[in-house]
């Protein structure tokens, strides 16, 4: 991708008294690492030439000369997560530690490539940011003479292969665009009859969802709850039991505890605590009279929890 360089770094390309060096900044759990190309210990000092630069300066880098090694970076003009591998040689047990304990996916790594002026030593500004991506997990490779640990790090394009957390349904959607209504009748999906081709023509109405109220409910031991089963029907009406209200076509049906040792049902409709715990509370209902739709059973559930 372009890069913005200052022009005193871009002076430095055409000049002989630079020497260049990569810069890695490696952000563990417990602590950030400061790492460069060269020997001994540098100080990054100066100040920035532009407000955007991401170089830390004024921070000390640790060189590790040939026993550091850094892969190929990338360029390419595809959106595609890149990665690349930063590998350390010969490294002594306590940093092994660290590496395996404390790389964490939420760390980074940046990565800079920077002129250092060979006779005064300082870093030319500002350095150019080549790197940035998330921490992936540590390989080690001990082969008894040697030991090198690699560390990858990957592209932040590489969260375009991850699932999006959505559940396309009317909730999840006012949560992103409050009032739109595009997912309103995703749920009524489930329960909807939808006949393509129909095998024949069908009156109005039929049955579209059937809903439960509460959808769920806490009592106490010995407490009771009224549950209300309701049929919407294609034309807008609806039926509600217990008390056959509505204008939809009647049904006939009948709740029922799947766990009585929580809740059963006492009465039309009613809920009775029986003992501490959680109980699915069923719906069956049969075929609605006067509905259009061919025989078929229609069910609903809602949740009980009874505590002391």
């Amino acid at each position: 991708m372009p890069r913005s360089l200052s022009p005193t770094f871009l002076a430095q390309l055409k000049a002989g008294a630079v020497m260049p060096a990569f810069f890695v900044e490696l952000a563990f759990a417990d602590q950030t690492l400061y790492l460069f190309s060269g020997v001994g210990r540098f100080v990054a000092s100066g100040t920035a030439y532009s407000a955007s630069s991401t170089f830390p300066y004024g921070e000390t880098f640790t060189g590790l000369g040939w026993l550091g090694k850094l892969s190929a970076i990338p360029q390419i003009n595809k959106v595609q997560a890149q990665s690349v591998t930063l590998a350390l040689s010969g490294i002594p047990s306590s940093l092994v530690a660290e590496a395996v304990n404390q790389v964490r996916i939420t760390g980074t790594a940046t990565i800079w490539f920077a002129f250092i002026n060979t006779s005064t030593g300082a870093i030319i500004p500002d350095p150019s940011q080549v790197f940035l991506g998330a921490l992936d997990v540590p390989t080690l490779e001990d082969s008894g003479e040697t030991c090198t640990i690699s560390i990858t790090a990957e592209n932040p394009l590489v969260s375009l292969q991850d699932a999006p957390n959505r559940r396309f349904d009317d909730m999840d959607q006012q949560i992103y665009s409050p009032g739109d209504l595009g997912f309103s009748f995703v749920d009524a999906l489930a329960n909807m009859a939808l006949f393509w081709p129909a095998p024949y023509n069908f009156p109005s109405p039929w049955p579209v969802q059937l809903v439960m109220s509460p959808a769920g409910a806490d009592i106490a031991v010995g407490g009771t709850v009224t549950i209300y089963t309701t049929m919407h029907y294609s034309n807008g009406s609806t039926y509600t039991n217990p008390g056959g209200t509505g204008s939809g076509p009647a049904w006939i049906g009948g709740i029922v505890s799947m766990n009585p040792k929580i809740a059963k049902v006492t009465g039309a409709g009613v809920v009775t605590g029986i003992s501490p715990g959680i109980a699915l509370i069923v719906a069956r209902i049969a075929q609605p009279s006067g509905a259009a739709e061919p025989a078929q059973e229609n069910r609903v559930s809602c949740t009980v929890i009874v505590h002391n």
